[in-house]
């Protein structure tokens, strides 16, 4: 986390441009400090950083629902689903999609999970997971008429994210996770640009994009920052886990 920081903070000095900073879930636990917190520490950590926005993702529910929810409740960035909805009146458990506007231009970030949240234990009776095209179709039209670029933030997977491409036209970008892959180059599907930067927070995945008149994208070029001891942290990120160690 502290890696990160310091190479987020730099990214943001030094570009010219629009920075927005995502993450494509199963991000909340899986390591002690995270799970004795009950992901408190990731939350925090990721407001300090100043995320756009997270995708839910099997991982993050861990815990329980109702966790999930009250670490939802303490984020400055909104938890992202359009499919994982409430079992009882059909509506999302978080928020859809978030429009990010950034430097003059709207960024539309569109969440999806994985369908198998559905049959997760601690969703029984709670929560079901709707097909993940059928829920990015439908939310796509109000996404683009508030956007000028629209990414889905995915918790599906490569091969999965590369279907979703196909079957719904009017993507520009899909940032994925669960397929725990590094894509050192950004892959097309149609005019749809595909990208995985990584998994356990190992990489940060910098994708450095341009336009043109229309919002389509032109030379895109993927950066993978591995975080490696070399790195220097970031001083107040290390004041800020060590205080959830002691």
């Amino acid at each position: 986390m502290a890696r990160r920081a310091t190479i987020i903070n730099n990214l943001r000095e030094s570009s010219a441009g629009a920075v927005v900073l995502l993450d494509a879930g199963g991000t909340l636990f899986g390591q002690e400090l995270a799970a004795a917190s009950q992901g408190q520490v990731i939350i925090e950590a990721m407001n300090a950083m100043a995320y756009d926005a997270l995708t839910v993702g099997q991982l993050d529910l861990l815990q329980g629902l109702e966790v999930l929810q009250q670490r939802a409740t303490e984020a400055h960035f909104p938890l992202l689903s359009c499919n994982l909805v409430d079992a009882q009146d059909g509506k999302p458990i978080f928020e859809p999609y978030v429009i990010v506007e950034r430097n003059g231009t709207r960024f539309g970030i569109l969440g999806v999970s994985e369908p198998e949240l559905g049959s997760l234990p601690a969703l029984a009776n709670l929560a079901q997971t709707l097909d993940p095209v059928d829920s990015v179709k439908q939310y796509l039209p109000e996404v683009r008429a508030q956007s000028d670029v629209v990414i889905v933030l995915s918790h599906l997977g490569i091969e999965a994210d590369k279907a979703l491409a196909q079957a719904v036209p009017g993507i520009q970008i899909i940032i994925g996770g669960k397929s725990r892959q590094v894509l050192a180059a950004p892959e097309r599907s149609g005019d749809t640009l595909i990208t995985q930067p990584g998994f356990d927070g190992e990489w940060l995945g910098q994708l450095d994009l341009a336009f043109d008149e229309r919002y389509r994208v032109i030379d895109p070029q993927m950066t993978m920052i591995a975080l490696v001891p070399e790195v220097e942290s970031e001083p107040a990120m290390v004041a800020l886990v060590d205080s959830h160690r002691r």
